[in-house]
């Protein structure tokens, strides 16, 4: 019993041995594969992640009733009328879409039939126009308040003629024949906002604009009778009937499953005009339109696939480049593992181990690590996408490619390790070739100095193109940051310091850093490589960020802008906290430039507008206010770009020979909302304008269209504007979401968030760079600094020296990555205006948080390494260590 747990043991310590032989030097490597896994597995993640979001970022932009499928068909005027009840053949129509739907797992449609025109009655207040249509469920979404099911009334016309339940409705229909229709119930006029099942069909209750006159259809009132009965009473008036089938997308569902319903409702589609099918028997035969869809789901699909276009290059080169440091890096790891071994790899040479086998060795030990950096690393990526991604929710391909990228991720890291042991080992023996002598000839400072100047070139030379993101744009920073810290460290042999102004422990801090070997000389610039990187993300992120939130302003005006159409009658007052506005033609100025002009009324402006500070030197108040109690002969206006005219200056607004208006400039801005692009745009006081435009023989309704701006959601806001009497054309209706959703903005917002989590990634990387510098140089200092306590210098001191040397190294670094990055960065925005034909331009912000977590950073790690750079020392036998010395 015993000699068989002897046993066991011996073969897991073999194992251990043989696998691990050195726990840290192998949770080094570990953590190395982390990062190249998670960077590699983040590209395919992120992309999956932005798809959704923009997916989701098009769903909410759309009402439910565009986005969802509607198929529509109508029995065509006049045709096949020798054909009698060829109308009641609709019946047969509705079940084969309906059977069709069904078969291709598509939710059953609700399925409207109404009356083409519709019927007449004569009221006290004179003629109103009935709506006869059956829907599919609307007896369950309407509040009956009297009567029972089948032919239902709205409860307007019991105020318009007295209308009960049991009462026979006549209403005269365009052929001359009466319809009879008996009602059986009466349903509460559905209050506004409507219910989301009336999606769609809202002018079944709020009247819709007459197509010519603009004027809306008022009064209509919808009647809702079962499908058969509105059938029987178009074909007993010799009237055609309008078809409709609504497939309301399901909620809730992702991209994946959306591109799924697009391709099944375009099978529906080719399955309703398939030859010899049941639908097409009955267009065919009775003279009905085939069945054609009406979506704006494949638009948005279009738009989703346009924000991954746009968003995978610089995700791909941003991941690929961060893969490749670490990649580097376990090339490092490699090297630095040889150098540990150097006794023992020489003398396995000197028996005859050929370079290979110790490659194999090499690869054999890196397979634990690596295989626990990958799970780590997946994992890590996956739930930092999940959280802090565009969306949580991935579509099907993305978890297959990211587990291919840890393939490739795992597969690479293990060449790298046998590669680099094997080329080192093979050249152990050979002092004359030694690996770094070629590296080390290189002048790598003027090579990087080419480069950079080669990359700035066309960099400094372009233009920006609307959300792209060009490789060239995010390399040349960080070249720009090699250079500067490169020539810093170059001439830091140079400085001279006078032992007698320091003490010792800055002293031979300082002499440490000034005199340091190369090793410290790439810490430094590593260090600020990845410190710069974190600043250079984080100054592009808020600055994009900062852009786009004005140029929203801008762009849109308000956060609901409603362009309604002229001749409404009868329009009450607006909505409280809403205003109108109007917008004329470009026009010309005295000044030789065109402009475009906008004509509000100061006081309600600033509630209906998100002013920001880059939009003028002045706030919106002054602004305004400047407008209305300006007592000149001229408007007051306010112009907004460069039209090359300032405050008191006296201009002529002229518009071809419909008016011509003299204007009095009272205020600047270098933006106003509302305005379309970067010509100028004269702002000018209501009252005062239409009055000078009326004063020219003019209507100013002919001149100006009309915009109702509103502050907050759409929701119900454009329903109580329908009620109210205004008329709008729904398609034009704009928000800031619309504008925000626009695939340049949010692949530009999402890339550069991306990139700040990648910098974060490498700022780690290159400050446990500096602490892994401290611990070597540490063990080389071994002996000096025993020699150093002997000759009466202070343990204290000696801790001390080495803090402020961590310090001095890093702080360079930092000091570098700020100087360099945050200009940097200001130039290189210039190029990454996402929408240039908008106004105002790119708007730099400081990325104080990353400067300040940068600092943070630097300060903690230099305190931590400090402390285990002291205990290590202290941990060492004196008397070792000199036996050991050289």
């Amino acid at each position: 019993m015993t000699s068989g747990r002897g046993g066991a043991r011996p073969v897991l310590r073999r194992l251990r041995i043989g696998l691990l032989p050195l726990p840290g030097q192998a949770l080094g490597l570990a953590v190395l594969v982390a990062v190249l896994a998670a960077a590699l597995a983040s590209v395919p993640l992120m992309t999956g992640s932005a798809e959704e979001g923009a997916w989701q970022h098009e769903r909410a932009r759309h009402a439910e009733s565009s986005i969802g499928a509607t198929f529509f068909s109508s029995s065509l005027p006049g045709g096949l009328e020798l054909i009698d009840g060829r109308v009641l053949n609709a019946a047969e129509l509705d079940d084969a879409v309906g059977a069709a739907a069904v078969a291709l797992d598509l939710p059953r449609p609700l399925a409207q039939a109404r009356l083409r025109d519709p019927l007449f009655i004569t009221t006290p207040s004179g003629p109103a126009r009935l709506v006869l249509v059956s829907r599919t469920g609307a007896e369950e979404h309407l509040d009956r308040v009297a009567g029972t099911p089948g032919l239902l009334a709205n409860s307007r016309l019991v105020e318009l003629i007295g209308l009960r339940p049991g009462d026979v409705l006549t209403g005269g229909a365009d052929s001359g024949t009466p319809a009879a229709l008996a009602v059986t119930g009466i349903y509460q006029d559905p209050a506004v906002p409507l219910d989301p099942y009336w999606g769609g069909v809202e002018n079944l209750f709020i009247p819709p604009p007459d197509p010519g006159t603009k004027d809306p259809e008022f009064p209509t009132v919808a009647l809702f009778a079962p499908r058969d009965d509105v059938l029987a009473t178009a074909d007993a008036v010799g009237e055609d009937v309008e078809l409709e089938w609504y497939l309301p997308l399901p909620t809730g569902i992702g991209v994946d499953e959306a591109r799924r319903t697009v391709d099944r409702v375009a099978q529906l589609q080719a399955d309703l005009v398939a030859p010899r099918s049941p639908s097409v028997r009955i267009t065919n035969l009775f003279g009905f339109d085939r069945p054609a869809p009406d979506s704006e789901l494949p638009d948005a699909l279009e738009r989703v696939d346009e924000t991954v276009a746009l968003l995978a290059p610089p995700v791909r080169a941003v991941g690929s480049g961060a893969a490749a440091a670490a990649l580097v890096l376990v090339g490092a790891w490699a090297g630095q593992r040889v150098r540990r071994r150097d006794d023992e790899l020489r003398s396995l040479l000197a028996r005859g181990l050929p370079p290979s086998r110790a490659g194999g060795r090499a690869l054999q030990e890196a397979l634990l690590p690596t295989a626990g950096g990958l799970a780590v690393g997946g994992a890590a990526g996956w739930l930092l996408v999940r959280a802090f991604g565009p969306s949580p929710e991935l579509p099907d391909a993305a978890l297959p490619a990211a587990l291919v990228a840890l393939a490739v991720a795992g597969v690479a890291a293990l060449l790298a390790v046998a590669v680099v042991t094997t080329a080192l080992v093979a050249r152990l023996d050979s002092p004359a070739r030694r690996p770094d002598a070629l590296f080390a000839r290189i002048p790598w400072l003027p090579v990087t100095a080419a480069v950079t100047v080669v990359v700035a070139v066309p960099v400094l030379t372009g233009e920006a193109d609307g959300g792209g993101i060009d490789l060239l744009q995010l390399v040349l920073p960080l070249l720009v940051t090699a250079v500067v810290a490169g020539a810093l460290t170059a001439a830091l042999p140079r400085v001279r310091v006078r032992p007698a102004r320091l003490a010792p422990a800055p002293f031979l801090a300082v002499s440490r850093v000034l005199t340091g070997r190369a090793a410290a000389r790439l810490v430094v610039v590593t260090t600020a490589l990845a410190l710069g990187l974190i600043v250079y993300s984080g100054a592009l992120a808020d600055s994009t960020d900062r852009t786009i939130g004005a140029k929203q302003g801008v762009g849109t005006g308000s956060d609901v802008v409603v362009p309604l159409l002229r001749r409404t009658v009868e329009a009450g007052p607006p909505p409280e906290g809403t205003t109108i506005v109007g917008v004329g033609q470009r026009a010309q100025l005295s000044t030789g430039e065109e402009a475009d002009v906008l004509v509000v009324r100061p006081e309600e402006i600033p509630t209906v507008t998100r002013w920001h500070p880059a939009f003028a030197d002045q706030d919106v108040d002054e602004l305004m206010a400047a407008l209305a109690r300006h007592d000149g002969g001229g408007v007051p206006v306010v112009v907004a770009g460069e039209a090359g005219a300032g405050v008191g200056a006296e201009l002529v607004v002229e518009f071809g020979r419909v008016y011509r208006v003299q204007v009095d400039v009272v205020g600047t801005a270098h933006a106003f909302p509302g305005q379309p692009g970067r010509a100028p745009m004269v702002i000018a006081d209501w009252d005062r304008f239409t009055g000078a435009v009326e004063a020219a023989g003019r209507d100013p309704e002919t001149v100006l269209d009309r915009q109702l701006w509103a502050r907050g959601d759409d929701a119900g806001l454009l329903d109580v504007l329908t009620a109210s009497g205004y008329a709008f054309d729904l398609d034009q209706v704009r928000t800031t979401g619309d504008f925000a959703a626009r695939p340049e903005l949010s692949a530009q917002s999402w890339s550069f968030g991306y990139l700040r989590a990648v910098a974060l990634a490498a700022g780690l990387l290159g400050l446990t760079g500096i602490a892994m510098h401290a611990l070597a140089q540490q063990r080389r200092r071994t002996v000096a600094a025993l020699l150093l306590r002997r000759m009466g210098m202070r343990r204290r001191d000696l801790d001390a020296a080495t803090a402020l040397e961590i310090g001095l190294l890093s702080g360079l670094g930092v000091l570098v990555a700020v100087a360099v990055a945050v200009p940097a960065s200001a130039l290189v925005l210039q190029l990454l205006d996402p929408v240039p034909d908008l106004l105002p331009g790119p708007l730099f912000a400081v990325p104080w948080g990353s400067v300040a977590a940068v600092v943070l950073g630097v300060a903690v790690l230099t305190a931590a390494t400090a402390l285990l750079v002291g205990r290590a020392a202290r941990s060492g036998d004196p008397g070792q260590v000199m036996r050991g010395a050289p």
